[in-house]
């Protein structure tokens, strides 16, 4: 990849601009270090190709499943290059909690949270998705929930 870098002092705004031919690897892993200074996420939709920057605040949960992370929308689903880990800590503070080992869930999205049989816990999402939370997340979980909620 080639980079260009110029200094030019009567410039009002500083700006970037990615220009490439392809997606692969090394054009997400810039479009993704890119989006986190203007607090957006590049992804993918893998059946159409069409890629899509997401507004953290708009995901409702974040999976992994074999090994690729997909973030969930209220009527889409996009692959994303960040794992749970390094979305947590760029975008934790936005409402994600952990429910599960693959899985984070924007509590801000959560419909209402539904008691079940042997201690178990569903998440009801806005879009009415259920969600399990799991039980060695669950004291963390409601601790998580607390503390934002009180914020608010």
């Amino acid at each position: 990849m080639k980079i260009n870098i110029y200094h030019e002092p009567n410039l009002k705004e500083n700006h970037v601009d990615l220009h490439y031919n392809k997606t692969d690897e090394e054009t997400m892993a810039v479009k993704q270090y890119l989006s986190s200074f203007q607090g957006l996420i590049p992804g993918k939709d893998e059946e159409t190709e069409r890629e899509k920057m997401l507004i953290p605040g708009e995901i409702l949960y974040i999976e992994v499943v074999d090994r690729k992370t997909y973030a969930y929308l209220k009527d889409s689903v996009w692959r994303i290059s960040y794992g749970l880990q390094q979305f947590m800590e760029q975008f934790g503070a936005v409402g994600f909690a952990r429910n599960n080992k693959s899985m984070l869930v924007n509590i801000y999205h959560i419909k209402e949270l539904k008691a079940q049989i042997n201690m178990r816990v569903n998440i009801v999402m806005d879009n009415g998705e259920e969600i399990v939370l799991n039980r060695s997340y669950k004291n963390e979980f409601y601790k998580y929930l607390e503390k934002r909620m009180a914020q608010s």
